[in-house]
């Protein structure tokens, strides 16, 4: 009789992404009755794995009496109005009607009534062209610059360290025997050597948190180290970190490391005739208030589910 076995052994190198996610909102300062038809562009990554970009436009199709522009390479997305209804309708009606697997779309819940709307990447990278206006006459904010994406392969196997750090109470009566302990915090950082330091990479990796970039008159970009970062949030900077086993397809995120915010801090890079040449970066994991606090520092599992706080 043949024997049967699972295992639960992982043999598996990752796919490593990190960045940020392109953002833009804008507020809806008309009614329905005047957006027949009207549209505006704008683009954002396939994937975090892909530098391939979906470009949408969204027209508004009033009292289905409307006409598609169609716009060739384009994906349409379809927002139903009818007439009478204002601007915090139309606003809902935008949040409501975009189901993209691409895109996070919401209502900006600090202002009320809520006619800001918030479109946000599902996915890390950078953009060719930033949203564009062809006759809403909204006035669109970038919120948040698309950086990163896939970085390439490693070298050397990815590291994942924890510490734990407590606070022990003791007693003049117990000595040195530990009454108990109390839990105090985290770190959790990833180790790993970079094979395709590409200039993309140099300026993801280097120029975009602790490093800058700059580009003279003229001239070619320079990345580097300098003074223009002192004194920055790393918050403000850091992006999100992605270590996906390569074994799993890419829809299959069960067994993703992410860190919610982090940075990228560079250690070292080597130039050798016989090796070859890698960039050793470790990235620090930051608390995220803006995710549920049970996992806001880091998680494993799907992160791209809804964690928000």
């Amino acid at each position: 009789m043949a024997s049967s076995q699972q295992s639960t052994f992982l043999l598996s190198a990752a796919d490593v992404s990190w960045g940020t996610r392109e953002c833009f909102n804008f507020n809806v300062n008309d009614v329905a009755s005047n957006l027949g038809d009207d549209y505006f562009e704008f683009e954002v990554p396939q994937a975090d794995f892909s530098s391939t970009l979906i470009q949408y436009y969204l027209w508004f199709n009033l009292d289905a009496g409307g006409t598609d522009p169609a716009i060739v390479g384009k994906t349409g997305i379809e927002i139903a109005l009818t007439t009478g209804e204002d601007e915090a309708a139309v606003a809902l009606a935008i949040a409501n009607g975009v189901s993209s697997p691409a895109l996070r779309v919401s209502l900006d819940s600090n202002v009320s009534p809520q006619t800001t709307v918030v479109i946000e990447a599902e996915f890390k990278g950078p953009i060719v062209t930033p949203v564009a206006d062809a006759s809403t006459g909204f006035t669109f904010n970038r919120a948040r610059i698309g950086l990163g994406g896939n970085l390439g392969r490693t070298s050397g196997g990815i590291e994942v360290t924890m510490e734990t750090t407590s606070a022990t109470i003791l007693s003049d009566q117990s000595a040195q025997l530990i009454l108990d302990e109390f839990y105090t915090g985290q770190t959790v950082e990833a180790t790993m050597s970079f094979l395709e330091m590409t200039p993309a990479n140099w300026r993801t990796i280097v120029g975009s948190v602790v490093g800058d970039v700059y580009t003279p008159p003229s001239g070619t970009e320079l990345v580097g180290f300098g003074e223009s970062r002192l004194y920055q949030s790393f918050f403000d900077l850091g992006g999100e970190l992605v270590l996906h086993p390569s074994r799993f397809a890419a829809s299959d995120r069960s067994y993703d490391i992410t860190f919610w915010k982090s940075v990228p801090k560079p250690g070292s890079i080597n130039f050798s005739g016989e090796e070859a040449q890698t960039m050793e970066v470790t990235f620090s994991a930051l608390l995220d208030s803006g995710v549920q606090d049970r996992i806001n520092l880091m998680a494993f599992g799907d992160s791209s589910q809804d964690v928000l706080a």
